[in-house]
C-alpha cells in the first residue's frame, strides 16, 4: 500500500509539473465511487435528487430495450450544497435479442454479460420515489424510456444538466458530458451507466465563474434552471409563409406547431412581435420542471 501511494504521489508530481506549462493539459480520472451519509445512514434533512443514466440497445424506445440503468441519490441544502449522497447503484437487463455491434463497442457490454439479467423494478421505484427531482444529462432521452416502464414517473419533475445550465455563460464550450468533464480536468469511463452517473455528480459540484463572474457550482446553476417558471410560446395558426420568419426568431417545429420557450419577463415583448409580424396571437403555456423536458 505504501509503495502504491508513493507511485501515485510520483505521478501526481509529474502531472503538476506538466500543468505549469501552457503546452500541456492534464486530465485526471474521476475519483472512485464513495458514499457520504450521516452516521447511521439516515437520509439528511434536505431536498433529494436522483441522478439517472441509461444504456439501451438502440435509440427507439418503442422497439429497443434498456440494458443498463444506474442511479444515485443526492441530498442538498437550501443553497444547493451537497449534504449527503449514496450510490450509484446499477442494474442490467437481458434484451432477449442480440446487441448490435455498435452498441457492444459503445458500452462494452456483450450479450454474454446480460444473459439472464433483470432490472429490479421494485428497488428502482423505491429509490426514485424518495426523490424530489429527477436529473439526467439528456433528460428527454431518459424520460422517453422510463415513463414507458414506470407509469409513476409520468408526473415527476425533471432537471436536465445539458439544457437547464447555460454552459456557455458558465464559461464552457459544448454540452456533451465527456467534453465538459475534460474542460474541468477530468475523464471517466463513458457509456456505462454507473460511471456516467458518478461523473455527472463530480461535474455538477465543480465551480466556475463564467461570464457572470459569480463562482457558483454547476449544481446551483442546475437547480436555479430547473426551478424557474417559463412560458412556452406556440405560434398556433401561423401561415406557412411565416415559417422562415419564425425559424429566424428561434422557433422550432415539433411536427405540429412552431414553438419557443422564453422567460416570463419577455412574454409581453414576444406578443408584441407577433402583432407587428402579422401573426395570430400566440398560445401561452406555463412551463415548470414537470413539463419542460417532455
Amino acid at each position: 500500500m505504501t509503495e502504491y501511494r508513493s507511485r501515485d504521489q510520483q505521478r501526481e508530481g509529474l502531472a503538476e509539473l506538466l500543468e505549469k506549462s501552457d503546452d500541456y493539459r492534464v486530465l485526471r480520472k474521476v475519483p472512485q465511487h464513495y458514499a457520504n451519509m450521516p452516521e447511521g445512514g439516515a437520509p439528511p434533512e434536505g431536498r433529494c435528487l436522483a441522478l439517472i443514466d441509461l444504456e439501451t440497445s438502440g435509440l427507439d424506445p418503442d422497439q429497443d430495450r434498456i440494458i443498463e440503468l444506474a442511479l444515485m441519490l443526492v441530498w442538498i441544502d437550501e443553497h444547493a450544497n451537497v449534504i449527503g449522497h449514496f450510490g450509484p447503484l446499477s442494474w442490467q437487463e437481458d434484451p432477449k435479442v442480440p446487441l448490435r455491434p455498435e452498441i457492444v463497442m459503445l458500452t462494452g457490454l456483450s450479450n454474454q454479460d446480460l444473459v439472464g439479467k433483470k432490472i429490479e423494478d421494485a428497488s428502482v421505484m423505491g429509490l426514485l420515489s424518495r426523490a424530489d427531482l429527477l436529473v439526467a444529462h439528456n433528460a428527454r432521452f431518459e424520460i422517453s424510456w422510463l415513463e414507458r416502464r414506470y407509469e409513476e414517473l409520468r408526473e415527476a419533475p425533471w432537471a436536465c444538466s445539458m439544457a437547464d445550465i447555460d454552459w456557455l455563460k458558465a464559461g464552457c464550450d459544448g454540452r456533451g458530458q465527456q467534453h465538459l468533464l475534460g474542460q474541468h480536468g477530468w475523464f471517466s469511463n463513458a457509456h456505462r451507466a454507473g460511471d456516467d452517473v458518478w461523473s455527472l455528480f463530480i461535474l455538477l459540484q465543480e465551480e466556475r465563474a463564467g461570464w457572470e463572474r459569480d463562482s457558483r457550482s454547476h449544481l446551483q446553476r442546475l437547480i436555479d434552471g430547473a426551478d424557474r417558471t417559463t412560458m412556452r410560446i406556440e405560434a398556433v395558426g401561423a401561415p406557412i409563409g411565416k415559417k422562415d420568419l419564425l425559424k429566424a426568431r428561434g422557433y422550432r417545429w415539433n411536427g405540429r406547431v412552431w414553438w419557443k420557450e422564453i422567460e416570463l419577463p419577455l412574454v409581453a415583448h414576444e406578443q408584441a412581435w407577433f402583432f407587428r409580424s402579422g401573426l395570430p396571437a400566440p398560445q401561452l403555456i406555463e412551463i415548470t420542471a414537470q413539463e419542460r423536458h417532455r
